[in-house]
């Protein structure tokens, strides 16, 4: 999706990825076309058409929007002081390769399946692509082990304030792991921020085709092995970051941050609502 938004989105772009395409294992254009014609396919399968194409052009714009969001985010925050980069279930997130303009300063930290960062090694190898001096793998299975443990083997540190992103994460895990995850991170000194984009039920705001378009999407996965474990009505979240001490809450449906961000992005944004939302914190 990232590559296909950096092929064929118009300028300015949402987001510049140009590491998206190899990452991802395509070759070309077209390949990464194909690829997200062929994921509608799968989607309709089990429903409408139409509403196949609209979940998977409005995911297109999220997972854009979501990392463009942590960008922005994590650049304001260096003159807070921040010194790490924690990056949770990255899989092919790209930042650490393609920002070092924000990245360059901080220690970065990928935690993820050992198997996944493995792959994700090899890919980077095949493409060419150095790790960065400042960056460390730590292994960590979210349902098996406790993330404080699995942090301090890594080298993180504890005393440091420190930006942790989580996209893509959550609806997978149960919700012990979310709410343990979040003690961890709540636990870091004032200061450190959270960036996630949180799985919501459907409610009255969206379209028939996104409430249908889900449905499809939330039986897909299911099949695939991968079902959603975790949803958060975004006020029970919210109350669940302040009960931690969260504070600086920011939640924003991605419709409406395109519509805050239309001037700059030409008025492209989904017209559907959506069941996803992005999530912003302080620790305080």
């Amino acid at each position: 999706m990232r590559a296909h938004h950096y092929l064929l989105a118009p300028e300015p772009r949402v987001l510049n990825d140009p590491l998206a395409m190899q990452l991802a294992g395509m070759a070309s254009q077209t390949e990464v076309s194909a690829y997200i014609d062929g994921m509608v396919q799968r989607l309709a399968q089990f429903g409408d058409h139409s509403a196949a194409e609209a979940v998977v052009r409005d995911g297109m714009m999220c997972v854009c929007a979501r990392s463009r969001i942590v960008e922005d985010k994590l650049a304001a925050s260096l003159a807070r002081g921040m010194k790490q980069l924690i990056i949770l279930g990255a899989g092919l997130d790209s930042t650490a390769y393609r920002c070092p303009d924000i990245t360059s300063s901080l220690e970065i930290f990928e935690v993820d399946y050992p198997a996944t960062q493995a792959w994700k090694r090899d890919r980077l190898e095949a493409i060419g692509v150095s790790i960065p001096r400042n960056l460390t793998f730590v292994p960590f299975d979210f349902e098996r082990q406790t993330m404080a443990g699995a942090l301090t083997v890594g080298g993180v540190r504890a005393d440091q304030m420190s930006f942790f992103t989580w996209l893509g994460v959550q609806p997978y895990l149960t919700d012990d792991a979310v709410m343990s995850t979040l003690d961890v991170i709540a636990s870091f000194p004032s200061g450190s921020e959270l960036a996630l984009d949180l799985m919501t039920p459907t409610d009255a705001r969206q379209s028939e085709g996104t409430t249908q378009g889900m449905r499809q999407m939330l039986e897909v996965v299911a099949k695939s092995g991968e079902p959603f474990k975790s949803i958060y009505a975004p006020d029970v979240f919210n109350a669940l970051l302040q009960q931690r001490g969260f504070t600086h809450i920011d939640m924003v449906v991605f419709h409406d941050w395109y519509v805050r961000h239309s001037a700059r992005f030409h008025g492209r944004f989904s017209t559907n609502v959506g069941p996803c939302i992005q999530v912003t914190a302080q620790v305080q």
